[in-house]
């Protein structure tokens, strides 16, 4: 069957399953004609997410998360509803064409040719919202962690910018002339971007406005940071982070 014909069959599948599905991944307890746990999408003491055998759905009264069996494993694995239906097709031994499997695998191919390691780390990106860019390798103990050589191109910022909101950028060793065209790269994909500097012991992030305005052995001129700032696509954030500069940072007016 075709990727599109599976997905009712594996829709049924999973609804049935959603026990089952949930408790491989977290500790479910029966609760009257419910299961229940501490809600794996935000923290808490008390369970307020309860899952729903016969209806196939789970809901957290915390957080107001809500789905079924698929949008469980999208949201707690990390993946995309593209992984989901291929990852619970197999778990219901359905054979969906090698055509359509051959497609997802060329997509998958083309994002690690355009961002290297980018498929081995993407769940992770989507479970914390935000990924790391470090330019040397062996200097930067994060997670989801990525190594590029040379700068962040734009089509690599907004593959990322899928499964991320923040970005941040580990500056250590790195030049200006890297370091600026990967800043706008992330700017212009509306990613919220960061950098840890080369005198941050503790891997101290700063807003990468601060960054500029706090290194000495960087050339970084005002120009650079108003040429940055021109590049935000959103008219609010770009107006918020004009504000900003110039309340903070006066020498950028002039």
């Amino acid at each position: 069957m075709t990727f599109y014909e599976a997905i009712p069959h594996v829709r049924e599948a999973s609804r049935n399953d959603i026990i089952e599905i949930i408790s491989e991944r977290i500790s479910l307890k029966k609760s009257g004609s419910y299961y229940k746990a501490c809600c794996p999408f935000h923290s808490e003491k008390t369970p307020s997410f309860y899952v729903h055998e016969n209806k196939g759905t789970y809901k957290c009264f915390g957080c107001q998360a809500w789905g079924d069996a698929i949008s469980f494993v999208e949201f707690f694995d990390g993946l995309t509803f593209t992984e989901v239906i291929y990852l619970l097709a197999d778990r219901y031994h359905l054979t969906i064409s090698h055509k359509s499997r051959k497609k997802s695998q060329q997509a998958v191919k083309k994002e690690d040719d355009t961002l290297p390691g980018y498929s081995s780390v993407k769940s992770e990106i989507l479970k914390t919202g935000k990924v790391y860019i470090a330019f040397k390798q062996g200097i930067a103990p994060f997670t989801p962690l990525l190594f590029i050589d040379g700068q962040l191109s734009l089509e690599a910022a907004k593959l990322l910018r899928k499964r991320a909101q923040k970005i941040i950028f580990v500056a250590q060793g790195t030049s200006w002339k890297i370091l600026k065209p990967s800043f706008e790269a992330a700017l212009k994909a509306e990613l919220e971007v960061f950098a840890i500097p080369d005198y941050s012991k503790e891997f101290q992030e700063m807003d990468w406005v601060d960054y500029c305005s706090a290194q000495t052995t960087q050339k970084i001129t005002n120009k650079d940071v108003i040429q940055l700032i021109a590049g935000i696509p959103d008219n609010i954030t770009r107006s918020v982070y004009i504000t900003y500069a110039t309340d903070n940072f006066k020498e950028l007016t002039t």
